[in-house]
């Protein structure tokens, strides 16, 4: 209740609204989940320190890793490094400070896509192109789980509130383009 709130307030403020049109709405993923990976990344890294420190060649890798998963970590922290924004003509997401432009009108849907392993499930929210839209080589890779491409996070709210979410601006520019043609 409370997270659904605030980020219906964080809508509000960062949404332009000038004539009832929309222009921006900027989201960012959970700060907090990503202090609390970089808090255990820490830990590990400190503990193969000491284990290497203490002649345990297992204490190199467990340090090494969890150090460069550390400096991911604080590299997620940072501003613009992960973010989603909706407008009226296309979304626009980033990851690791890459961006990514996708028209509305070549999106055909978007749905929730599980990724399934040992130790549980990861949901994502994906998105299927239309026929003929021209895609990367590895837009055409990703066909053969079922879905084209997914945003990485769900950028402070449940999976099902970010698909309905985007689901309405898909819909909202379908009934845009239909009323003028």
């Amino acid at each position: 209740m409370l997270v659904s709130y605030l980020v219906s307030n964080l809508m509000a403020v960062r949404c332009q609204i000038v004539e009832d049109q929309m222009r921006e709405i900027t989201f960012y993923p959970s700060k907090a989940k990503h202090l609390r990976v970089l808090t255990v990344c820490l830990l590990f890294t400190a503990s193969g320190v000491w284990t290497a420190y203490n002649g345990e060649g297992m204490g190199h890798f467990v340090y090494l890793v969890f150090g460069l998963f550390s400096v991911l970590n604080v590299i997620m922290l940072l501003p613009n490094a992960n973010y989603l924004k909706l407008r009226d003509d296309e979304f626009e997401f980033g990851r690791v400070f890459r961006k990514h432009c996708v028209k509305w009108e070549d999106v055909k849907n978007f749905k929730i896509w599980t990724y399934s392993h040992q130790h549980g499930s990861i949901k994502q929210v994906g998105w299927n192109y239309k026929e003929g839209v021209e895609v990367s080589k590895f837009v055409r890779l990703n066909k053969m789980v079922g879905i084209d491409d997914c945003l990485a996070d769900t950028y402070g709210m449940e999976t099902d509130e970010l698909l309905s979410l985007m689901n309405e601006h898909l819909a909202n520019h379908r009934d845009k383009r239909s009323r003028f043609r």
